[in-house]
């Protein structure tokens, strides 16, 4: 048993008791956790001081269990309880998504730095409201690079020839990629997509931070891409996501 203190984000939140609650947090250091947050919870419908909110940044300190997976949380100090997700449902609704993605992919206490520093960087941005859309699907696909689990976007799983010259593929996503028309006949299976929408996706999932400021990708083309991710998740997760119903793709 030790005293360990890392940055954090919180991922949902239940009660407990009268006064607690247990808290999921997205780590820098251990990854996903679950704690038990004796004090922390809100009463008589006022804000405890202690308070720990949804979709918040804080700088937490807990006493990590050896043989156990609830730690017990001490404190949390507040960096970042981003305002504007309060504000604006369609920048919640895309945090809310974002935090989904990352408690239905990741197991208990498995750190991964690079995933989380994705996930604090895109709710910065999309709490700063710009190119919010691209930033959303740079997350999706980033996060399925990270973890592993990126389909191939760039060549036909079948003969593994460069789909640039096609005009549309079919993407298979038990398969993990799309086959070209000459390896899939007339793209009865799976889901029927541009080839240009397949090497710009691609090409999000490799753009870092500084790039990406500067990216536009036409509204047509990001409806396309989440399109397939979808499908692509639901065939990973073997399930749909609650989010999807209130994330919309129209700004």
């Amino acid at each position: 048993m030790s005293i360990v203190k890392t940055d954090a984000i919180t991922l949902g939140r239940t009660d407990y008791s009268d006064s607690s609650q247990i808290i999921i947090f997205y780590t820098r250091d251990y990854g996903k956790i679950h704690t038990i947050a004796k004090g922390f919870k809100r009463t008589s419908g006022k804000y405890n001081s202690k308070a720990i909110d949804l979709l918040t940044h804080y700088r937490i300190l807990f006493i990590k269990k050896e043989h156990s997976t609830l730690h017990t949380l001490t404190d949390a100090v507040l960096q970042n309880n981003y305002p504007l997700f309060r504000n604006d449902l369609d920048k919640y609704f895309k945090a809310s998504y974002v935090a989904e993605l990352v408690n239905e992919f990741t197991e208990k206490n498995d750190p991964n730095e690079l995933l989380f520093d994705l996930f604090l960087n895109t709710l910065n941005h999309i709490a700063a409201g710009t190119n919010t859309i691209i930033w959303l699907l740079a997350f999706e696909l980033k996060m399925l690079n990270i973890l592993g689990y990126l389909p191939e976007w760039e060549r036909c799983i079948c003969c593994k020839k460069r789909i640039q010259h096609q005009g549309r593929v079919s993407f298979n996503a038990v398969e993990g990629g799309a086959r070209c028309v000459k390896c899939n006949g007339e793209l009865k299976d799976g889901v029927v997509v541009s080839a240009g929408t397949m090497l710009i996706a691609g090409r999000l999932s490799n753009l870092n931070f500084q790039r990406l400021e500067r990216v536009r990708v036409q509204l047509s083309i990001c409806v396309e891409i989440e399109k397939v991710l979808r499908y692509y998740i639901i065939s990973v997760l073997k399930k749909e996501l609650n989010s999807w119903k209130y994330v919309t793709f129209s700004t």
